[in-house]
């Protein structure tokens, strides 16, 4: 038994080393592939940035010689209008030029010198669809230089911003690449979350059929695809799919707006856990609460009647309600003694906190204009680093599973072997007698054996001699009798074959094989002697189903056997 526990343990030891070893690897081709993609980061990001000495109009007021960077002002909202004029620079050596600029529910007249060369949004508009919000880039010619930029934009949604993004002249070949290496950790994380969680929905949709306990992971994996969708849209990386403006942020909007539903699904058997009937009917509300005000929502945004931006100041307050809730779950749940919960617990407050982070980011930046945090992408992390604790603590239960599997397989093979043949022994072969008695349509046959001049041997040469005839025997015994059903050792020098068959030619078939194994034996091996007496009996022989009977037959021709033997000796 100790020595089965150091194999255990060792192999735990291993995993463990295994699962550090490919920790350390992801990192280090993560790092890799992050030098990869950095290293010509100072050639690309050359760029002219045009944030200084803007005219602005916004409505009735006017502002000279603006910074865009460091400009406030109250939350535009449908209908206002903001005229933006600078001068641009005299010289520039880009080849061909890209212009940066960053649109938020706004549509864009774009003039040089009171010339148009750009516009946006007006179409859609008229059909009173949303215009969306992102960057876009604009084929800029290297004629305007040193001429007046004048930019009109008209506000299509309420609470729409209340800052300016910088503004930026760039090489055209980079800007998509500049763009992307800047978000290169929202990039990664989304890419991930979406892969990840594609993957593991398409399995656990299969899975689901088979046992309800997945369906916390569809859930997650719903949750995880989400959250890649809205993290690859709302840093603007699926720019490179050169997908329309309006359509990355209706998908952007779309999938933080179903982000919450597959959360609080996940959450029930949190909140179940606790068996508090208060806390399982405030959760059915606020799940009924977000699940209508979800699809209420996008019935109005599909038909135009209200759009996404408008409402998503109700799903944020909603969301804080959220946090709170959960918050004192998880908290609840954490102070019970359960491991594994507690580690979940602990993971989920991580994602909550990392969502909470990007929403104040998204709220002090759309309506007051501030920037108080600097990090992006942490939602995503966050749900990263939850993943990483589901797998690790999966696979530490898949470990621990085949251990005790391992470790039950042996403490039965243990259980069920006879310790000196290494065959099954007297408790085993009962049991599968017992199996066959049960069962009214088995056929079978029965074969004992018993040793020939086992005690003369003990007497002459000592027990050593004894139970290497014991061993021999049962190796020829199961050499001749195993592939056709059960052998086992009944006790001293008696032996078993149970064989699921009745035909007598087949049966005489295996008892010749079994009579020249014996004298292969004895001519290898010129010393042992080796004799065994057998007899058999089918099924069919007695008149009532009855194992015992027909196990009592074998024995008795057995033994007539083994009086002849004497006779003969």
């Amino acid at each position: 038994m100790k020595s089965i526990i150091k194999k255990l343990i060792n192999k735990k030891i291993l995993q463990s080393i295994w699962v550090i070893y490919a920790l350390l690897s992801m990192v280090l081709v993560l790092y890799l592939s992050d030098h990869l993609l950095t290293k010509d980061l100072d050639d690309i990001s050359d760029k002219i940035i045009l944030d200084g000495n803007w005219d602005i109009n916004i409505n009735n007021e006017h502002y000279e010689n603006v910074n865009l960077k460091t400009f406030r002002f109250d939350s535009v909202g449908k209908g206002d209008k903001i005229i933006m004029k600078t001068t641009l620079p005299d010289t520039w050596k880009f080849e061909e030029t890209a212009l940066c600029i960053h649109i938020r529910q706004t549509t864009v007249d774009m003039f040089v010198n009171d010339e148009l060369i750009y516009e946006y949004g007006h179409d859609r508009v008229s059909l009173g669809k949303t215009v969306g919000s992102g960057i876009q880039l604009i084929n800029f010619s290297n004629d305007y230089k040193g001429r007046e930029l004048k930019i009109v934009l008209d506000v299509t949604e309420n609470r729409a911003f209340s800052t300016f993004d910088s503004i930026w002249l760039s090489e055209w070949n980079n800007s998509y690449r500049f763009i992307i290496t800047e978000n290169r950790l929202p990039l990664f994380l989304g890419s991930f979350l979406i892969v990840f969680g594609i993957a593991v929905t398409l399995i656990s949709i299969f899975a689901v059929v088979i046992s309800r306990k997945y369906t916390n992971i569809l859930c997650l994996s719903i949750f995880s695809i989400c959250i890649g969708l809205w993290t690859l849209c709302y840093h603007n990386v699926a720019l490179i799919f050169s997908i329309p403006l309006y359509s990355i942020s209706l998908l952007e909007y779309m999938s933080l707006l179903l982000a919450p539903i597959p959360i609080i699904a996940y959450m029930y058997t949190y909140v179940k856990q606790l068996q508090s009937r208060k806390l399982m009917q405030c959760y059915k509300f606020l799940f009924t609460v977000q699940f209508l005000l979800t699809s209420i929502t996008i019935f109005l945004h599909t038909k135009d009647i209200i759009h996404c931006a408008e409402l998503l100041i109700y799903f944020q307050i909603l969301f804080a309600i959220h946090s709170f809730y959960f918050t004192y779950v998880l908290h609840k749940n954490i102070n019970q003694n359960r491991q594994r919960r507690k580690l979940y617990s602990i993971g989920l407050l991580i994602v909550m906190s990392c969502i909470v982070y990007d929403l104040l980011r998204y709220s002090f930046n759309r309506y007051i204009g501030l920037q108080i945090f600097n990090l992006r992408g942490i939602s995503s992390l966050g749900i990263i680093i939850f993943i990483a604790i589901l797998i690790l603590d999966l696979y530490n239960d898949i470990t621990l599973k085949m251990m005790e599997e391992q470790e039950k397989a042996i403490l039965i093979k243990r259980a069920y072997t006879d310790d000196l043949t290494q065959i099954n022994n007297r408790g085993f072969c009962s049991e599968y007698m017992n199996k066959l008695q049960a069962d009214d349509t088995s056929q079978y046959s029965i074969i004992t054996f018993d040793l020939n001049g086992l005690k003369k041997a003990n007497d002459t040469y000592g027990h050593v001699k004894g139970d290497l005839l014991i061993k021999e025997a049962a190796n020829v015994i199961s050499e001749a009798f195993s592939s056709s059903g059960v052998v086992g050792r009944m006790g001293g020098d008696e032996f078993i074959a149970i064989l699921q068959t009745t035909d007598k030619n087949q049966i005489e078939a295996l008892v010749c094989v079994f009579s020249n194994l014996i004298d292969d034996t004895n001519k290898t091996k010129t010393d042992l002697n080796l004799s065994i007496s057998y007899g058999y009996a089918t099924c069919d022989e007695v008149s009532e189903q009855n194992i015992e009977k027909v196990y009592q037959l074998a024995d008795d021709r057995m033994y007539e056997y083994k009086k002849k033997y004497k006779g003969i000796i």
